[in-house]
């Protein structure tokens, strides 16, 4: 156990993450059990990163809401600055969502606290930009609590404070992405409201409102696409409840609903979007989207050709190549069969005979390697041209690869592995 200032008392680790670590601690003072988030001390020394989690903790502290975490206290000071909330130890809503699909009544009820946390955030100004399931805990109470202001961006903030990232990078999540967040553009507080969708569908459906091999593809997809009708996945759900869940996910900005807005219909203070509005707020035509968020089929964004593969291919290559040649130097003979061995077999031609057997069996690995990898990347390529060369290659070093393998083993069956070895000994 360690004490922080005097005051706290470290207990256990509740988490990690990049930046930091939240633990269960007591407050000696009060007596009572608080959740501390520290940052790690590689990450404490970067200046932006300490600036960032300062604007946490005042962001947080200026919001007071029974749906948001409450900050107690904070301390910048080094080496390790760390950030004291209420304790919420009725785990995150990733819980949840893994015994979706739920009744629509447990997910609103979901939906009504978020939004209350939202729409209490934006009335101060503030848009949290992060927000998932793994951001929305249970306090010690039981109700849902919105946390992890990390990445919030307080929109009323002075004219000569620097924003930490208006550099154009894309921040959040990608599965919980809104369209202009997934393309790098300026967001406000209905990118949350998005997220917010994304969770709902979630809740409701199963399933994320789009799905892909890889994270960047699953955030870039919502900028040309919408995701299908959550009907399509729970046929009995409401149609108010799709109407709202799709409002959300609508991929223009100004047309989804407000925070407060969703909050009273939730609440059943107003309809869920009355039956003459849902049609219109289900699918959005193309021409009614910011242009800025439509991608032509052509232009659609591309995560990029990962280059791990094809270089343990290529190494994998080079070293079969190499033993199979010392093996042919050495004076094995060679057929389109397998190979052809002295007889009587001596030490030297039994030791080539290993590492030409040796050397195929490792080019076999990578050319399926290298046929992997082209194919798991052919889609990911930014140029036509390329997707066309990576699919090419992809077939050509599957077909070798066959070949390959058929001739290793007429070579291991005909020669004998275990008569080559007794020939070395």
């Amino acid at each position: 156990m360690t004490d922080l200032g005097g005051r706290y008392r470290l207990e256990a680790s509740l988490g990690r993450g990049g930046t930091g670590e939240v633990f269960r601690a007591r407050d000696l003072r009060l007596d009572r059990v608080v959740a501390i988030k520290m940052l790690h001390p590689w990450v404490a020394t970067d200046a932006g990163a300490h600036e960032r989690f300062r604007r946490e903790a005042t962001t947080l502290a200026q919001l007071r809401h029974p749906n948001i975490v409450q900050v107690l206290d904070f301390d910048d000071s080094p080496p390790a600055p760390f950030l004291v909330q209420e304790h919420c130890g009725g785990g995150t809503l990733v819980r949840r969502t893994a015994d979706a699909p739920l009744p629509w009544p447990e997910v609103a009820e979901v939906g009504l606290a978020i939004a209350r946390g939202l729409a209490h955030a934006h009335a101060s100004g503030v848009t949290h930009r992060d927000l998932k399931p793994g951001n929305v805990l249970y306090g010690d109470d039981g109700h849902l609590r919105v946390a992890d202001f990390g990445l919030a961006d307080v929109l009323r903030r002075s004219a000569d404070e620097a924003d930490l990232t208006d550099d154009g990078s894309r921040v959040g999540s990608p599965e919980y992405w809104s369209p202009e967040q997934a393309a790098g553009l300026a967001v406000t507080e209905r990118a949350d409201m998005y997220a917010l969708g994304c969770i709902l569908y979630e809740l409701a459906t199963g399933a994320l409102p789009f799905e892909g091999s890889d994270r960047i593809e699953v955030g870039t997809r919502r900028m040309h696409e919408d995701p299908p009708l959550p009907t399509q996945f729970v046929p009995d759900l409401p149609p108010e409840a799709e109407a709202l869940i799709m409002s959300l996910l609508t991929r223009a900005p100004e047309r989804r609903p407000r925070a407060e807005d969703v909050a009273r219909m939730l609440a059943g203070d107003v309809p869920i979007l009355p039956e003459h509005d849902a049609a219109e707020t289900t699918r959005i035509p193309a021409y009614e989207i910011p242009d800025t968020l439509i991608a032509p089929p052509d232009a659609t964004p591309r995560p990029g050709v990962r280059g791990g593969g094809i270089r343990v291919g290529v190494v994998l290559l080079a070293l079969g190549v190499f033993l199979m040649g010392i093996g042919v130097a050495t004076g094995v003979g060679l057929t389109r069969a397998g190979i052809v061995p002295e007889n009587p077999l001596g030490r030297l031609a039994a030791g080539a005979g290993l590492s030409v057997l040796g050397g195929a069996a490792v080019i076999c690995l990578a050319l399926a390697v290298i046929a992997l990898w082209a194919s798991r990347n052919r889609d990911r390529a930014n140029m036509r041209t390329a997707r066309l060369a990576l699919c090419v290659l992809a077939v050509l070093t599957a077909a070798l690869c066959s070949g390959a393998i058929v001739w290793t083993a007429n070579a291991w069956i005909t020669v004998g592995v275990s008569a080559l070895w007794r020939g070395v000994q």
